[in-house]
This record gives C-alpha cells, structure tokens and sequence, in this order.
C-alpha cells in the first residue's frame, strides 16, 4: 500500500530529493537544537529552549526533510513550529514510512488543504496513530456514516474532532444503528462522535442495554440530553455511579428527585464526588436550598464553585440583607454571564454598598475543589 501511494503522488517523490534547508546545516555539530528551531522554524527563542529539553537533534538531515515534506502539503512554518512545540518527537519520525503515508491518506480522502493543516496542527498526535489500525478503518467508518468527505472534515477539524481517530472501534457502526433506530436525530450523533466517541465504541449488547436503561429513566431520545445522558452511563461503572447517587441521598434525596434533576443535566455527573458533595453542602446548608430550586437551576451544578458560586452568591447574600433583591434571585445571578452579572447586581447597587466588589473580589479566592 505504501509503494502505491509514494507512485500515486508527486509530494512523496520530492521527499528522496529534496534540497536541505539553508537555515540548518547537516550536522548538531554545525549547529545546536535551539538554533535550529529559531533559525528553521521561526521559535522564539525560549520555547525553542524548552523544546530542546525534549528533543536532542544529532543531524539536521531528518528535521530537514520532515519540514520540507509539511511544506509540500502547505504547512507553513508558523504551523510546523506549532506541531513540533506540541510533539517534538515528530520531526525525527521517518517522513518515507511513517508520516507520507498518513497525509497522502488523509489527503486523498477529503481531509486535504487547509484542512489537513488544521487538524494536524491542532492534535498532531494523529500523526502517531496506525495508518493501518486506526486512520484507515476510522475514515472507512466515517465515509458510511456522513454523507460527504467535507462533513467528515468539518467533524475532524471540531474541537474534540480527532478524539474518534483514537477511540475508534469496529462496534462504532452497530451502536449508530441503534441509536438511528430508535430516533436519535443525525445531528446528534454526530455531536456524540465529536464529544465522546469512547461512548460509541462501547460493546454493542451493553450500549443497547444502556440506551433502554437512559429511556426507561425519561430521556427524550431526539434531544440533546438524551446523548448526555448515555454519555454518563456508559462513562462510569457501576459503583462509581452509585457512590455519586449515595451523596445525594446523604442530603436527603429521592430515588425519583435525583433521576428527575439527572435528566434535566446529566452532565453534572462527570464532577468527581468531592465535588458534588461541596456543592450541594454549600446550596443547601449555605444557601437554604431544597431539592426544587436545585431542579430549577440544574446549571449550578456545573459551575465552579470557588470561582462563581460562592462569590457571586456572597454578593446576593449581601444585597438580600439589605433589602435590595429578594433571595429569589440567586439562582438567575449565578447562572448568567459575568457581564450580566456585573451590570445586574454589581454596578447598579456599588454607590449604596461601597464594599460590594471587596465582598465579590475577596471571596473569589475561597473554597479549593
């Protein structure tokens, strides 16, 4: 395969001729690994400082031809430099056998272009993933699954896009299936392979079970929380789980008030359960709140505790007891924007409370998580 795709391409040919990089000469005697980086690559000086630390160039002659190789396929050294800073390693990989092959492939697959510049530059770890195990079969999968090669791009170049590459398994196929027949919009599961790919690779018999065990709870399998609802399940086992649900009954909790607030944010059950514990003891016992101004304001749950909750809640506090707003307005005040927040419930009440931003700025330093 690899003889096909060095004849099918005249970028792969250049590679066995190309001329060295003025910038560097042929030997680490010539020249240091920081120069090379600040002379080749356009480092500044201390980043090329921390990636020698990483990386001890004996020759220039590999470096030279695995830059020139990327700037066949239009890296420039801007995003050469970017991919070496993220994996230094790289830029002694064998260009011939272990780098050509997997651009060709992507390239001839309609991940090509710009493309290809971002989601190389953005996780070149892919770059370190089997063309035969991994790249191959998980663009073949892709190929069945979206309709054209431009949405497998875009689904690449996401974010979290290449995370499929990685956690690619062959029980991809069958769990879409599933979740198509049971009428979970394409949109969806497409958010599902960007945002937790690991949960699509499960084993089939056990991603059936969960999503009857996620309906059964109440979700809505056309929206968005159904997908995070399976996400959770399939990302935790058993008895993690269980021990996150113990918290919530240690404050007095329901079998039917936790499953109610769990399918309305089920993301709030990635938190480690330190975390669920601090945050329920603070909105319960600090801020008086039942299970009901917990359900209306699910949100909460996912904010940072030390960085929102308590601040701005301490500000409530402070503007309650001054007969300013009443306590029904915590829960809007923390989940809006800090820009909300400072024109809401800072500026408009600084002149008749002078120490208000003492009171926001003091206790953003509080809890640790």
């Amino acid at each position: 395969m690899f003889r096909s795709l060095l004849n099918s391409n005249s970028n792969l040919l250049r590679i066995f001729s190309f001329r060295p990089l003025s910038s560097a000469t042929a030997t680490a005697t010539a020249t240091s690994t920081v120069d090379y980086l600040t002379n080749t690559l356009c480092f500044p000086r201390e980043s090329a400082i921390a990636v020698a630390q990483k990386l001890k160039l004996k020759t220039t002659t590999r470096p030279d031809s695995v830059v020139q190789l990327f700037k066949s396929y239009g890296f420039a050294p801007t995003h050469i430099a970017t991919i070496v800073s993220k994996l230094p390693s790289l830029l002694l990989a064998n260009p011939v056998q272990t780098l050509a092959p997997k651009l060709q492939f992507l390239s001839n697959n309609g991940v090509s272009g710009s493309s290809l510049v971002h989601i190389v530059s953005t996780n070149p770890v892919i770059l370190r993933r089997s063309l035969q195990k991994q790249i191959i079969p998980c663009i073949s999968f892709l190929k069945k699954v979206l309709p054209t090669d431009h949405k497998i791009a875009s689904l690449l170049t996401a974010k979290r896009g290449t995370w499929v590459v990685y956690k690619f398994s062959e029980q991809m196929v069958p769990n879409i299936e599933t979740l198509r027949s049971h009428g979970v919009p394409e949109s969806n599961i497409l958010r599902m392979l960007i945002l937790r790919p690991r949960t699509l690779s499960f084993n089939a018999d056990e991603f059936k079970a969960i999503l009857k065990r996620v309906k059964e709870m109440g979700f809505d399998e056309k929206g968005m929380m159904f997908i995070h609802g399976m996400c959770a399940l399939c990302g935790m086992k058993k008895a993690k789980w269980e021990s996150k649900v113990s918290v919530f009954r240690s404050f007095g909790w329901g079998e039917e008030e936790f499953i109610a607030l769990f399918v309305k944010q089920p993301q709030f059950m990635s938190n480690s359960e330190t975390r669920i514990r601090k945050c329920l003891d603070f909105l319960i016992n600090e801020l008086d709140w039942m299970p009901e101004d917990i359900f209306k304001y699910p949100m909460v749950l996912l904010l940072s505790l030390e960085k929102r909750v308590v601040p701005r809640s301490r500000v409530l506090q402070l503007l309650i007891g001054k007969g300013l707003v009443s306590r029904r307005s915590i829960g809007r005040a923390l989940i809006i924007s800090e820009d909300q927040f400072m024109k809401v419930f800072m500026s408009s009440y600084e002149k008749k409370i002078p120490e208000l931003l003492e009171v926001y700025q003091s206790n953003k330093v509080g809890l640790l998580l």
